[in-house]
């Protein structure tokens, strides 16, 4: 069985930083919209996190980047 998280962690390396950061807006946004009643929102944070990595990895520093 795949481990999503691993699988998910992989595939961001191979994206484009325009990809991560729709995949970063996109999964920010499902997931504020999910806290609290649905159970993907948790994953959907994970998806946020990994992205945020991802570019960190890459030199961008997402803390203060704006969402677009």
């Amino acid at each position: 069985m795949i481990n999503w998280h691993n699988e998910t962690l992989r595939k961001m390396k191979s994206l484009s930083i325009e990809s991560l950061q729709y995949i970063r807006k996109d999964a920010y946004e499902a997931a504020k919209a999910g806290d609290g009643w649905n159970p993907k929102a948790g994953q959907y944070w994970d998806e946020f996190h990994y992205a945020c990595m991802e570019l960190k990895k890459r030199g961008i520093n997402t803390i203060n980047l704006p969402l677009k």
